[in-house]
């Protein structure tokens, strides 16, 4: 009688024993500190464009912060569906962080892509840009008042080159065209590098880009700049007139800007890490000469800010191109 009780106590302890180190596994895996493993940073457009060298560059100087590898992934296609689609089928852990820019809301708000802004969680943004209407050097156009004065007496017939449809360059066209009540044809091309080549080539009468598509140009005397669209006069263009002083209030401030984002379900501290991480890398000596480089601005925006800007571009965008169908 005695061996059985032994016996049943035994087995009885040895289920208390791996019960308790069950419960010790389960609560060091929930206390397991962010990031305990590599993470993947997804680009939604080819190596060697903006998007993939500031990807780069950030998950580069990230690694010393984060304490892991961070990998950088490119997934192409489908106006960046490709990449959207293959962050929310991950895990919903911080471990996959998708790079996009204020293009995203633009295409959702398109209906090219499946997607709405509810489909993520916007991170942070890091580095900003402004837009410019520019012109080729020997064109006729001096000025923007010189450029709406002939759209106006020639509706349709000026082509505006820029960088995809339903996108950035797209938007700010067609918000020249608002503001200036002019008509023109925003004719796409496959990135702003083409666009530019379009219209260097006198392929085009005018280029919608950002600053730092065209600066190399205008550095070299080849290309004129006629308006910016940034909040203020660009000190590297203390002369240029901002849309704004022109009078085109719908185009003050309107930027370029890059940043992160991640699945919605992720962890608010793991979100509050990377964010954390993502400053660091913001006010990092590396990153300040990359943005100088590359003719931008670092920009750092998060949280309800952040969540507001994407809303408020993606409604704006949304009525745009249901007006100009």
């Amino acid at each position: 009688m005695k061996r059985k009780k032994l016996f049943y106590f035994t087995i009885l302890l040895l289920l208390i024993t791996s019960l308790l180190a069950a419960c010790g596994d389960n609560a060091n895996s929930e206390d397991a500190t962010y990031p305990d493993k590599s993470i993947s940073m997804i680009v939604p457009f080819s190596a060697g464009g903006p998007g993939d060298v500031m990807t780069r560059e950030v998950a580069s100087i990230a690694e010393e912060f984060f304490g892991q590898t961070v990998v950088v992934e490119n997934k192409p296609g489908g106006s960046g569906s490709v990449a959207l689609n293959h962050t929310i089928n991950q895990e919903a852990d911080g471990y996959t962080i998708m790079n996009h820019s204020s293009t995203l809301p633009q295409t959702m708000a398109s209906g090219e892509i499946p997607f709405t802004p509810d489909d993520v969680i916007p991170v942070a943004t890091m580095v900003s840009n402004y837009h410019v209407l520019a012109v080729m050097a020997d064109s006729p156009f001096q000025t923007f008042e010189d450029f709406v004065e002939y759209a106006k007496e020639n509706p349709g017939e000026l082509n505006v080159v820029g960088s995809n449809t339903n996108g950035a360059n797209h938007v700010f066209s067609l918000k020249v065209m608002d503001g200036a009540e002019i008509d023109f044809n925003y004719v796409a091309y496959d990135g702003g590098g083409e666009a530019l080549t379009r219209l260097l080539g006198g392929n085009a009468d005018a280029i919608g880009a950002s600053g730092e598509v065209v600066q190399q140009q205008v550095e070299a005397g080849e290309v004129r700049i006629l308006a910016v669209s940034s909040s203020e006069r660009v000190p590297l263009h203390p002369d240029i007139p901002t849309f704004k002083e022109l009078g085109l209030e719908n185009v003050d401030d309107e930027l370029i800007w890059r940043g992160f984002f991640v699945k919605p379900g992720t962890p608010e501290d793991v979100i509050e890490e990377i964010q954390d991480v993502l400053k660091s890398v913001t006010e990092s000596e590396e990153f300040a000469e990359y943005a100088e480089k590359t003719n931008q601005d670092i920009y750092f925006v998060t949280g309800e800010e952040l969540e507001t800007i994407l809303n408020d571009i993606y409604n704006e965008s949304k009525d745009l191109f249901e007006r100009y169908k």
